[in-house]
């Protein structure tokens, strides 16, 4: 009988530890500030001619820290229903620099994503949202912790100058 019994502890804690891996985790801070600000600059965009298909992103950190491949791992998994992601470490690996207007690959858009605040709240992140040389703007984002869940609270967009 005490056999059964440890099998049977042994077995609950092996299913929930096994539970416990996937359930209820969150991505990092950095991951939930990019998802963020990629579902709020992708939700004001030009809806794709065909539903079916995904709009294109391309995600760059634009300072002095690239964009860490796990935080873009985190990234690309949270928005996989919502965005083709592509993230690119230079401007050129987005953008046809030898095409007329310097358009985004694959007919996409390219966040240039301002350096991420490490600590603080409410923070202001700048994005560049690039389609082609005469199609592009820049917006300043709020984001906040709210309920263990970064979000974007507010945008402006920063006149051209």
């Amino acid at each position: 009988m005490r056999s059964l019994l440890v099998a049977g502890v042994a077995l609950t804690v092996a299913v929930g530890a096994a539970c416990g891996d996937t359930q209820d985790e969150q991505p990092s801070r950095s991951a939930q500030l990019y998802i963020a600000t990629v579902r709020e600059i992708v939700a004001g965009q030009p809806a794709p001619v065909d539903p079916e298909i995904l709009p294109i992103v391309y995600v760059m950190a634009v300072g002095e820290s690239p964009i860490d491949a796990g935080v873009q791992a985190e990234v690309a998994a949270a928005l996989l229903d919502e965005a083709v992601l592509r993230f690119a470490d230079v401007r050129s690996e987005a953008v046809l620099e030898d095409v007329g207007l310097m358009p985004v690959r694959d007919e996409g858009v390219l966040l240039a994503v301002g350096e991420l605040a490490r600590e603080g709240q409410p923070l202001e992140v700048e994005v560049e949202i690039y389609r082609s040389v005469g199609d592009s703007s820049k917006a300043v984002l709020t984001l906040a912790e709210r309920s263990s869940e970064w979000t974007v609270t507010s945008s402006s967009v920063v006149p051209d100058p």
